[in-house]
């Protein structure tokens, strides 16, 4: 393969990586921590290398986050793919141009390569001293066996880094403002990626939130929750009244049913949908049963149903009716949120005391309640995913 070719590979790869916008990786830190302690070198590092740049977002002996490419050992580990290491290396001509190194007056390196799963070669984990040394046969497998474990977290925060990155692609990409109706909503995953859904949209004239929260967290649940999305999106647009909700449900667990049941999964469901000419409010709770409609005047009205979550057995799902008139709000949630309050037992009136009226009169807007929970969870470590979706007739 030409060289230009296995360079511009090498970049994509780097690219995909997602990392040359960020100074460090605490974890890689942690990495070089240990490898400095270990070996008795003052420095050490996880090096990337972005076209002349060398990154180094793990480091430890050193607070330089960037050089050029042509300063650091590392680029002879990524030009030539194989480990690098020196007795001597002022001694040595492949670092007699490297005159960053030399200039601080090292005389030691090791490099190993660091690789995507295709064997691109995306960067360098080394050791560096300042006295010329030898590693022996077993410092040698230690060293190894710390590049494996810098390869993997590297690969292992960019694949996470990616996947959450699409997760949050498949949510409303912003608020939704039609006529007095404002409707937001946030999903925070415990882990990078995780099991609840929330969407909203208008079709015709009828307002459409939907809240899925999938049994589990991570990587597995979040696929299931992406098939609960499919299936909403799917069979929305057939929904020309609030009464036919029902039925739309009913269709939704269809299409996911036999997948749910495969993954020993289910999932608990909220949908509802407001018709913005008669004001009147159809919703299906499957096993959800963390919907709130907030009146004008405070009042606080759980919204419940019988049914169960989607994916235990195939059932008709019951459409239930009230009215959300201008001043009122729908909030919908997953229990995550339970998690970040301070009493779950009695979550409906904490809930309520965020969204209620100030002492001024005046009611915080959904932004302020999305905001807040959001604050919330970040700061008390929620254990589970937290989604929260606010439906506000504005009046």
């Amino acid at each position: 393969m030409q060289e230009s070719t296995r360079e511009a590979r090498r970049q994509r790869a780097v690219e995909s990586l997602g990392v040359i916008d960020t100074d460090r990786n605490p974890r890689l830190d942690r990495i070089t921590r240990m490898a400095r302690s270990i070996f008795g070198v003052p420095m050490s590092s996880v090096t990337v290398m972005d076209h002349d740049r060398a990154l180094y977002l793990g480091r430890d002996g050193f607070d330089v986050p960037v050089s050029g490419r042509g300063d650091t050992p590392c680029r002879l580990v990524t030009d030539t793919g194989e480990i690098i290491t020196t007795d001597d290396a002022r001694l040595d001509p492949r670092f007699a141009d490297i005159e960053a190194f030399l200039a601080n007056d090292l005389g030691f390196y090791v490099g190993h390569p660091l690789k995507d799963g295709s064997g691109n070669v995306v960067g360098s984990f080394c050791l560096m001293d300042k006295e010329p040394r030898q590693l022996t046969p077993a410092e040698m497998a230690e060293f190894q066996d710390l590049a494996a474990w810098a390869q993997s977290e590297l690969l292992a925060d960019a694949e996470s880094a990616q996947s959450r990155a699409t997760q949050q692609a498949l949510l409303p990409e912003a608020p939704l403002e039609i006529d007095d109706v404002h409707v937001e909503g946030v999903c925070l995953p415990s882990l990078s990626v995780g099991g609840d859904y929330f969407d909203y949209g208008v079709v015709g004239r009828h307002v459409h939130v939907a809240v899925g929260d999938v049994m589990g967290k991570g990587v597995g649940a979040a696929i299931l929750g992406s098939s609960i999305r499919s299936a909403c999106r799917a069979v929305s647009p057939t929904i020309s009244g609030g009464r036919a909700l029902g039925t739309a449900v009913d269709a939704i667990e269809r299409a996911v049913l036999a997948d749910l049941q495969r993954a020993g999964s289910f999932v608990t469901y909220f949908h509802a949908v407001l018709d913005l000419d008669t004001d009147e409010l159809t919703y299906v709770d499957a096993g959800s049963g963390l919907a709130l409609l907030v009146r004008s005047d405070g009042t606080i009205e759980q919204l419940m149903g019988a049914d169960l979550p989607i994916g235990l057995e195939a059932q008709p799902h019951e459409a239930l009716t009230t009215r959300l008139l201008p001043g009122d709000r729908l909030v919908v949630m997953s229990d995550g949120v339970l998690d970040v309050l301070e009493d779950e037992l009695g979550w409906v009136d904490e809930v309520g005391s965020l969204i209620s009226r100030s002492g001024d009169g005046e009611r915080s807007d959904a932004p302020d309640l999305v905001d807040t929970i959001t604050l919330m969870a970040r700061e008390r470590i929620a254990r589970d995913d937290v989604t929260v979706v606010v439906l506000d007739r504005r009046p």
